[in-house]
């Protein structure tokens, strides 16, 4: 297992180029569990992520974060990505990210009719 995870080091070194160290680089996390961090890399890529300690409910606490990152394809366009992800999933935005397709009538209709006839559980006979 130590060999792999060598290896692996290894691997990651001799492939990282130059054009990966950074330019700019901050981060600041604060006692109530705020926190941001920004860096910048030579080869154009950035990111950027603000964090907060939020509540979701009685029992649970989680975060919700809101971020950026870019980068350079190999065909030479630039990436954007905004995101926030909290309770409710990871929910992320750019232009080149496929969007679903509109959902059909049947199934609007269908979810409608769930919606105002729920399940209800029958009563056991005896």
């Amino acid at each position: 297992m130590k060999f792999l995870i060598v290896l692996a080091l290894c691997v990651v070194a001799a492939t990282a180029t130059e054009n990966n160290d950074p330019i700019s680089q901050e981060s600041n996390v604060e006692y109530n569990g705020k926190y941001h961090y920004h860096y910048e890399l030579k080869d154009g890529s950035k990111a950027t992520q603000d964090g907060v300690l939020k509540s979701v409910n009685a029992e649970h606490n989680g975060e919700a974060v809101n971020g950026k990152y870019s980068f350079v394809g190999d065909d030479g366009q630039t990436y954007v990505v905004s995101y926030t992800a909290d309770e409710n999933g990871y929910r992320p935005v750019g232009d080149h990210l496929p969007t679903p397709p509109p959902t059909p009538e049947s199934v609007l209709k269908a979810l409608e009719y769930i919606r105002l006839h729920p399940y209800t559980i029958p009563e056991k006979k005896h």
